[in-house]
């Protein structure tokens, strides 16, 4: 008598004791916590190996440290592909779209686990780039393996993929809305974006009208700090960021392209990508790591302590943090570019927002030392980072509820509605693709007609 395939057996039970709805809500449910746990586990591994390197990098007589780490941290996960994965390290959001849209939702099992250590290493040691794609890989690969596991079919397959790629990055940001939707946008939706984001506009546009002519509304807010008034400003920062998005994304695919026609052995690339990286922390500070905390410094009203371990501080007065936070603004997609096409695990999402929140205080600073213009300079932050974001990943549904999320900033609703939007726009018209170069996401449930 043939014996039952261990997973045929665990399938007829899940059928036969919960139904496919019912399991399909307590398999998500596991997938969920599994993706929480690793973003834990990735952020604590991250700020381990951080705080070791710049408790030695920071003292005294040890800046020029900062020149070795980033190397020797892409070297250990260059080993690390070559020796234990084969060569294949499948980073990135591009590879688990592929998982999506070739393999019919099945992700290699290793992404449970190795996305988290080589992602860790890349970050702690001073790689530049985000640790998003990462952990929604690690999460779409729990979802993927249990759902192979419990029998579920290609689509529960896909939506276990997904749920479980959103709930990473819901767990890294503690932002579930954002999560969602991120997964949403990237994984499952089809031509949705070009529904909404006329939609966003129209809705936007209505509501600065109406919040011009009449104040009242059913209730009061207890946070309203944005002023129409500022809203041409706002405009302008998104036509930048516009730009800006494709310099970004021209950057980072010219510097991929030069990276893998250039170097064929991984270690001699890895070595020369990480002493490039080493040479533009060591000279700009900020540019190690995802760069949150520089982000948090500006949100805090003390962008000079960006200049701290500067080895070079120009004299022009209050103008220094302008053109500190520009350079920083232009420089971040090279370290990130360094970091990711020398074999580190990382990509372009966090640095979006890194890039945003520069260009936001860049441009609101440098107005209001003209003395022309008053703007607020948290709130222009705040939404410079939506505008990236959106610019760059072509994400702007994501990049509207992550902001509002995890900076509180509900009440920055509709400009970060209207940048989002126009720089999407924007961006899209000059680079239809994004910076991950993925094709348009699939559904899940399509209906075919005849």
């Amino acid at each position: 008598m043939e014996r039952s395939h261990p997973f045929t057996m665990v399938g007829q039970v899940r059928n036969r004791f919960f139904g496919p709805q019912t399991s399909l809500i307590v398999v998500s449910v596991v997938v969920g916590c599994l993706a929480s746990l690793g973003a834990v586990a990735l952020k604590q591994g991250v700020h381990f190996l951080s705080e070791a390197v710049q408790g030695i990098t920071h003292s005294e007589g040890r800046r020029a440290f900062v020149l070795l780490f980033p190397m020797v941290g892409l070297l250990i996960v260059a080993a690390i592909t070559k020796f234990v994965l084969g060569g294949n390290l499948g980073a990135g959001l591009p590879s688990l779209v592929r998982d999506v849209r070739m393999r019919d939702g099945r992700v290699a099992k290793h992404k449970m686990w190795s996305q988290i250590v080589t992602s860790a290493i890349t970050e702690g040691m001073g790689g530049s780039a985000g640790l998003e794609p990462p952990i929604a890989a690690t999460g779409g690969a729990f979802g993927s393996t249990l759902a192979q596991m419990f029998r579920f079919g290609r689509a529960e397959r896909i939506l276990l993929l997904a749920s479980g790629a959103g709930a990473g990055v819901g767990a890294i940001f503690n932002a579930p809305i954002a999560g969602t939707i991120f997964a949403l946008e990237i994984l499952l939706a089809k031509n949705a974006l070009a529904l909404v984001v006329p939609m966003l506009i129209s809705s936007a546009a209505a509501t600065l009208v109406s919040s011009l002519i009449y104040s009242g509304q059913p209730f009061v807010l207890i946070t309203n700090s944005w002023n129409a008034a500022s809203m041409p400003w706002y405009v302008l920062l998104a036509l930048v960021a516009a730009f800006l998005s494709v310099y970004v994304i021209r950057t980072y695919r010219w510097t991929a392209h030069f990276a893998s026609t250039r170097f064929r052995n991984p270690f001699v690339k890895a070595a020369v990508g990480g002493l490039l990286l080493g040479i533009l922390i060591f000279f700009f500070p900020p540019l190690y790591g995802e760069g949150y905390d520089s982000v948090e410094l500006l949100l805090q009203g003390r962008a000079a302590e960006l200049a701290r371990y500067a080895p070079i501080v120009l004299a022009l007065g209050p103008w220094n943090i302008v053109l500190l936070t520009l350079a920083l603004t232009l420089f971040k997609v090279l370290a990130v570019s360094f970091t990711v096409h020398s074999g580190g695990n990382g990509g372009m999402f966090g640095p979006s927002l890194f890039i945003g929140g520069m260009l936001g205080f860049t441009l609101a600073h440098a107005l209001n030392l003209s003395g022309y213009i008053e703007v607020n300079e948290v709130n222009f932050t705040v939404v410079g980072m939506a505008a990236m974001l959106s610019g760059t990943i072509h994400v702007p549904l994501t990049a509207i509820f992550l902001i509002a999320e995890i900076t509180g900033g509900y009440a920055l609703f509709v400009p970060l509605m209207i940048v989002a939007s126009i720089s999407y726009l924007v961006s899209r018209y000059m680079e239809p693709i994004s910076v991950y170069g993925t094709p348009p996401p699939v559904v899940v449930n399509e209906e075919r007609r005849p």
